[in-house]
């Protein structure tokens, strides 16, 4: 099964923490997540970083986090501080 979640309209650091427990709630719970990024903006990197290790945590137990609908400018987000997906466990959609 797979569960779908929504960023939060602002990617502050309060954000990340509670984010951040929904996603290892659901790792816990053996489901993949898919992050719904449609209509996002920049992602800061602190976000990035999060995805990124959320990733490799679900990889380790057989599990995914894909990112659906990510924007040119979220992309760019990436770009900038030298993320390579074909390095990540990250999925794109």
């Amino acid at each position: 099964m797979v569960i779908t979640v929504s960023l939060p309209p602002l990617l502050g650091r309060s954000e990340a923490a509670a984010f951040r427990n929904q996603l290892l709630v659901a790792i816990e719970q053996k489901e993949s997540v898919a992050v719904e990024c449609a209509g996002a903006g920049p992602f800061p990197s602190l976000w990035i970083q999060l995805l990124h290790a959320a990733a490799g945590s679900a990889q380790a137990k057989g599990l995914s986090v894909t990112l659906r609908g990510l924007s040119a400018e979220c992309r760019k987000s990436f770009e900038a501080i030298g993320f390579d997906f074909s390095h990540s466990a990250l999925v794109v959609e």
